[in-house]
């Protein structure tokens, strides 16, 4: 099932009257020493990036996931965390050194892999919406020999009631496996409750709450913890969430390079900017509307743009994120060739942006608007020597990350007439394959790729759209080349270093690793690999 797109605000779900607490957590000076400081203590900070990967849907980021596994609401409402028992012995995910995590399919969808005698149990973290609210899903899988008994901690601000079909958090329904739980838990210090194998059918307390559930070898149990809203009727698998992921992003700009962390970085990337489109904050989400325009995920950066838009309604942009809607705008009239509202309120975005506003920026705006509105195009051209910032860093996460992967790939894109392709090359590149298909630029969509003949490259490329004449080149591999036909193949100069490269027969079958080097069934190098039992 896809991500739910998000519903216009007239149609978003009433919340009941008792919601689930969405006020950070507060303690005043006379509060003793209880729950608040106990979460500080596990150092809950869902606002801060070290805390762990965004996770949400096309509503925007609802939560952080921790590399253990567990999860916070950015507004600071709850944190999960969750343990496994085996035989007689718990074990915490957030204690426990056996624990790895990684995404399904490259998507804002995790995985969080705990040992256990015998295999692992696994756990798989999605956020779901179905028009009537948004949930959080945890699916655990058994991929061990023995049964288990699986923990799940809530903390908390209100009243818990616990039963085995459902939990409440002050009378409204909070977390809920999709099969009873054998026993539940609440009150402080509720994993010393846990640890203590409880077996009550029911429990009241405040603050704390605890649901174990029996996982028999093999098998896969469901529990969905509501964020906002109503919970759903029938869960969606993570898989099937995952898959919805993949489905958003299957036309955008591939890249495939022989540095395969790169090109799965960019797999990532692509989820993660789709998902800060929907982000609160405007800078986020103008930001990831630059880089998804790129990417040719046009319908996905307008939402972006509507985001910034709104927030200026709302007289909630600052000085950088004015910045960052100039950027914006005129990314969607150099890129997607449509009329944005950039013409209209350029001149008010300038004077809010004040001295945060950079050369690049508003040489972006004058490119953009030459054609609609040179008289507007000319004014932008004229604050250019008065500005002393030459251009801005993107400030967002994800953001830089995209520029981090896409700056192998591509250089000056809309601010000349021109296209370095691939500026800078790594030698470890030479002699392999390289392919890049559906970027859009503001001088039109552009593949193109790279073969080898021994040590000399050859460039093929495309262009669609965009203006006759514009040129392009590729300094990372030949930087006395250029080209300014629209499509067409290149045979490169050598590049220095290339001479004394080996190009393997196309035909040659690699030889096995030494036995010394070879990996032993069972044995995992990289943490994110999966067991090869389960692979």
């Amino acid at each position: 099932a896809l991500p739910s797109r998000p519903m216009p605000v007239s149609s978003t779900p009433p919340r009941p009257e008792r919601s689930i607490p969405t006020r950070a957590l507060e303690r005043t000076t006379n509060e003793p020493m209880g729950l608040l400081d106990r979460l500080r203590r596990r150092n809950l900070t869902p606002l801060d990036p070290s805390f762990g990967a965004l996770i949400g849907d096309l509503a925007g980021p609802i939560a952080r996931i921790a590399p253990d596994g567990s999860v916070a609401t950015l507004d600071g409402s709850w944190r999960l965390e969750w343990g496994v028992r085996t035989g007689r012995e718990w074990k915490r995910s957030s204690t426990s050194a056996a624990v790895r995590q990684n995404r399904l399919d490259d998507t804002p969808v995790y995985e969080t892999w705990m040992r256990v005698p015998g295999g692992d149990v696994i756990q798989r973290c999605a956020v779901t919406t179905d028009g009537n609210g948004r949930t959080l899903v945890w699916q655990f899988e058994n991929a061990s020999p023995d049964a288990v008994v699986v923990a799940l901690v809530g903390l908390t601000q209100g009243r818990i009631h616990a039963e085995l079909s459902c939990t409440e958090l002050d009378g409204v329904p909070w977390i809920r496996p999709c099969v009873d739980a054998g026993a539940v838990a609440a009150g402080p210090e509720v994993w010393s409750l846990v640890e203590a194998d409880p077996s009550a059918a029911s429990a009241d307390g405040e603050n704390e709450a605890a649901v174990l559930v029996p996982l028999p070898h093999r098998q896969t149990i469901t529990v969905l913890v509501s964020i906002t809203g109503d919970l759903p009727a029938r869960p969606t698998a993570p898989e099937d969430v995952a898959a919805g992921w993949k489905a958003i992003t299957a036309d955008a700009m591939t890249v495939d390079v022989p540095d395969v962390d790169l090109s799965a970085a960019w797999r990532r990337v692509l989820g993660d900017l789709v998902l800060a489109v929907g982000d609160d904050d405007p800078i986020a989400a103008g930001e990831a509307a630059w880089w998804l325009d790129l990417a040719g995920m046009h319908d996905e950066a307008d939402r972006g743009r509507e985001a910034v838009l709104a927030a200026a309604d709302r007289d909630r942009l600052g000085s950088d994120a004015a910045v960052v809607a100039l950027r914006a705008l005129a990314s969607k009239e150099l890129r997607q060739g449509a009329s944005s509202a950039l013409s209209e309120v350029a001149g008010p975005l300038a004077k809010l942006a004040r001295d945060r506003l950079d050369r690049q920026t508003v040489s972006l705006v004058a490119r953009a608007l030459d054609g609609s509105h040179p008289g507007a195009a000319a004014d932008a051209r004229a604050l250019l020597d008065t500005l002393t910032l030459a251009d801005r860093a993107m400030s967002s996460a994800v953001a830089r990350g995209a520029e981090r992967v896409l700056g192998h790939l591509f250089r000056d894109i809309d601010l000349v007439e021109r296209i370095d392709m691939l500026p800078e090359v790594p030698t470890t590149w030479f002699g392999q394959p390289i392919d890049v298909r559906g970027m859009a630029t503001g001088l039109g969509a552009l593949s193109f790729s790279v073969r080898w003949h021994r040590e000399r490259p050859a460039v093929l490329w495309q262009r669609d759209g965009g203006p006759d004449g514009a040129v392009l080149r590729c300094p990372g591999l030949d930087p006395d080349w250029s080209s300014s036909e629209r499509s067409g193949e290149a045979l490169l100069a050598a590049p220095a270093g290339s001479e004394t490269m080996l190009v393997a027969d196309v035909d040659e079958v690699p030889a096995a690793p030494p036995a010394s080097e070879a990996q032993p069934e069972g044995i995992r190098l990289d943490p994110n690999d999966p067991p090869p039992s389960l692979s």
